[in-house]
């Protein structure tokens, strides 16, 4: 930036043009005076850990007052919590070096450490959304990148520092900080969906849960390399960076959006080759090493197993998968044949119906009538009473007449048209007819014809006579039912005539 520029930033700040963010401060404070200033102190004496327990203490301080002062804040309750078991087991481990406690993994620490991972976890879940609500296929996704990047992790690099001479136990517990981290970042992106907008605190907070990836991973490698359990300035300003990285992510004017906005779109963009990366990781690696003898361990018998729980895995994800896609199949299929105003089955609907009710009265020997129930004045009332106040009414009777007709097969044709298929004659269908007149409602009526199959025309002729039939009725007043003659006398009235 030139110097006229510069000097027209600072006027613009000192005239309220600029608006600073607090986290920007934060960062700025942390990145620019501490972190330079802790690498130069001394390794020894108290003015390391006094800076750092300095910023630690600043930090979780104004991560409590952030979450303390907003109300909207209150998901991040969790995240307070695990940053206090953090703390807890800092000082342990700040107590078990001045008393020069001989370090043996696991240490008295690392049971605080892993119940403040496990707060963590919840917390980042409680962010993006509520924990119990984390879908089957979130959690299987992240053991695959998790158990993929672990074995790798851990056959590549703790085992061959630690060369066997500390055991499964310290093995085990140098693995478990580093993976944990790993499938909490993965779980955040994931949860988030991995695409569309992020708010800035959600940079924040995955930046934070980064640099403790980064400062386990370093703090095993470093333990397994050089046997000491003091971790360098280098690891220190990682751990020291999450504390941080929270308590901006929380000061932050967009920490209440990651809070309380909904999960963004999943396209499947990102979360697809990084599952493709991590289910091939092992079986390229277990042919490399083969190949390029990788090592003085023997990976195979390990990579293998890896190989088969990532299989594993993968084959649970796409059962999941299948189903979702069986499900959404049929919801498609229902809403293909589901009228959107009254929720009754369309005319895609009864016309499938229609063919196997009277495919199954052939083979029975059974009647089969059908009806066709219409509105009286309809645009009348719509005119009256708003197309709101129509499909209301429309809503109405469809409710109404479902409850009336018990057993029978009620659909929307289209308009303010009705159709009923009802397993009887046409005596009986008339008089359990006689509860839809009843039924209008907003005192309104309807006219209704009716056409008995006679067992061998097609549906759409006996829809056709049931059709004439309300139009007769219609057309002698409306508010009545008018049963159609069967299709030889209907003949024989147009020979005669």
């Amino acid at each position: 930036m030139s110097t006229t520029g510069l000097a027209g930033a600072l006027r613009a700040a000192r005239g309220g043009g600029v608006r600073t963010r607090p986290e920007h401060v934060v960062l700025a404070v942390f990145l620019l005076l501490v972190a330079p200033v802790y690498l130069l102190l001394p390794a020894d004496g108290l003015w390391r850990p006094s800076l750092y327990w300095t910023v630690l203490a600043a930090s979780v301080a104004a991560l409590v007052v952030a979450v303390s002062r907003s109300p909207w804040r209150r998901r991040w309750t969790l995240v307070v919590l695990a940053q206090f078991g953090f703390i807890a087991g800092e000082a342990v481990s700040a107590v078990a070096q001045l008393s020069h406690e001989r370090f043996v993994l696991p240490v008295s620490a690392d049971a605080a450490f892993v119940t403040a991972d496990l707060l963590l976890l919840a917390g980042v879940l409680r962010l993006t959304r509520p924990p119990w609500r984390v879908s089957r296929g979130v959690l299987v996704d992240t053991l695959v990148v998790a158990v993929s990047v672990g074995t790798l992790l851990v056959l590549f690099a703790l085992l061959p520092a630690l060369d066997g001479a500390r055991g499964a136990a310290a093995t085990l517990t140098a693995a478990f900080f580093p993976l944990f981290d790993i499938a909490v970042v993965v779980l955040l992106a994931r949860t988030a969906g991995w695409s569309g907008h992020r708010p800035r605190a959600y940079w924040f907070l995955a930046a934070a849960l980064a640099g403790t990836v980064v400062a386990d991973l370093s703090y095993a490698l470093w333990v397994a390399g050089t046997g000491s359990y003091l971790p360098p300035a280098a690891v220190e300003l990682c751990w020291l960076s999450f504390y941080v990285l929270c308590a901006a992510a929380a000061v932050s004017r967009s920490a209440v959006a990651l809070g309380s906005a909904p999960a963004g779109r999943d396209t499947g963009q990102l979360r697809l080759p990084v599952l493709g990366v991590a289910a091939v990781a092992l079986p390229l690696a277990s042919l490399a090493d083969e190949l390029l003898d990788l090592g003085a361990h023997d990976h195979g018998p390990w990579l293998q197993a890896g190989t088969v729980v990532v299989v594993l895995l993968v084959l649970v994800r796409l059962s999941g998968l299948l189903r979702a896609v069986q499900a959404q199949r049929s919801e498609v299929e229902r809403l293909a044949e589901t009228d959107p105003l009254t929720g009754l089955p369309n005319r895609r609907a009864w016309d499938a119906a229609v063919a196997r009710a009277f495919v199954a009265a052939r083979a029975a020997g059974t009647p089969m009538t059908v009806a066709i129930v219409d509105l009286d004045r309809f645009k009348q009332y719509n005119d009256a009473h708003g197309h709101d106040g129509g499909d209301d009414l429309l809503r109405e009777a469809a409710r109404a007449w479902g409850g009336s007709l018990p057993g029978a097969f009620l659909a929307r044709w289209g308009g303010e048209e009705f159709t009923v298929l009802l397993a009887c004659g046409a005596q009986e269908a008339v008089q359990r007819l006689a509860a839809v007149h009843r039924g209008v409602p907003d005192g309104q009526t309807c006219s209704i014809g009716v056409a008995t199959w006679d067992g061998a025309e097609v549906p759409m002729a006996t829809l056709a006579r049931a059709d004439q039939a309300l139009y007769r009725a219609k057309r002698t007043g409306r508010d009545r039912t008018v049963v159609a003659p069967d299709r030889a006398e209907a003949l024989a009235a147009e020979v005669g005539g």
